[in-house]
């Protein structure tokens, strides 16, 4: 069990946190760690794969809001985070080859190469903190996958992954849409409200990614409304679609915590 409780996690500055990732620490969920800081999620691709891969992002970028693209061969996020290394400060990594999961590491020191390039994407969970400070209160459903294809580029394909959000009601979940739609880098304002049948999802209960922590989640009230943001694992999905030959991501939940507050990367 850890020594480090959730309170500890949230009061963190992103220093602090990543610092105790570097030691192997805390190898466990990035979600309540350094409250207020934008959060990113690591795509890492060999050089000759990553123009294709942003224009990917360009013709996506609900989907793939890019904060940063590291210097090819460097491990350091100079623009978001100057001491960082990205080879060591993601609590969990996704190493895929050739289409399949390898290895779910601590750290990637032994996969680094000189012609690596870092692409660090907006993750949604930064604005969880936005719709706690406008006292909004909502459930997680968890992520699922949807009937919508993504545009294509190149060996990027595939549909799009959402995850949702169940507010109490339709007042709570309009402010939660002009909250969220600020925050453009952490996927804006969600792409879908309401019935999930209109965009290929069956069940609510039932998460095809990633179910929420704890129990399983319940299907809406009657009353409540569910909002669907992109999610990344779309992204994960769609590189092991690809086959790379090498392709590295974070584990689900794990991703890097940044220098910079998400209020700092707000559209205002």
């Amino acid at each position: 069990m850890s020594k480090y409780t959730g309170t500890q996690l949230l009061a963190m500055t992103p220093q602090e946190y990543r610092s105790l990732v570097r030691r192997g620490e805390w190898t466990g969920r990035s979600t309540n760690a350094c409250y207020g800081y934008c959060a990113a999620e690591i795509v890492i691709l060999p050089k000759e794969y990553a123009y294709d891969f942003l224009v990917f992002c360009h013709r996506n970028p609900l989907t793939c809001p890019v904060l940063d693209i590291t210097e090819v061969g460097s491990p350091h996020p100079s623009r978001l985070a100057p001491d960082a290394d990205l080879r060591t400060d993601l609590p969990r990594y996704m190493v895929i080859k050739d289409g399949q999961v390898t290895d779910e590491p601590t750290d990637i020191k032994k996969y680094w190469r000189d012609d690596l390039a870092t692409f660090m994407l907006g993750e949604a969970t930064s604005f969880n903190w936005a719709l706690m400070d406008a006292n909004l209160h909502f459930r997680k459903m968890g992520s699922f996958l949807t009937n919508i294809p993504c545009v294509p580029y190149g060996l990027f394909k595939g549909n799009l992954v959402v995850y949702c959000k169940v507010f109490k009601n339709s007042h709570e979940a309009v402010r939660a849409i002009q909250v969220t739609s600020r925050h453009r880098f952490q996927h804006g304002a969600p792409m879908h409200v309401g019935d999930p049948a209109a965009i290929g999802i069956k069940d609510l209960s039932k998460p095809d990614k990633i179910p929420p922590v704890g129990q399983a989640p319940k299907p809406p009230d009657e009353g409540e409304v569910a909002l669907f943001w992109p999610c990344f694992a779309t992204v994960r999905a769609i590189l092991i679609n690809a086959n790379l030959p090498l392709a590295i991501v974070d584990y689900p939940a794990s991703y890097f915590v940044t220098d910079k507050r998400s209020e700092e990367l707000a559209v205002l």
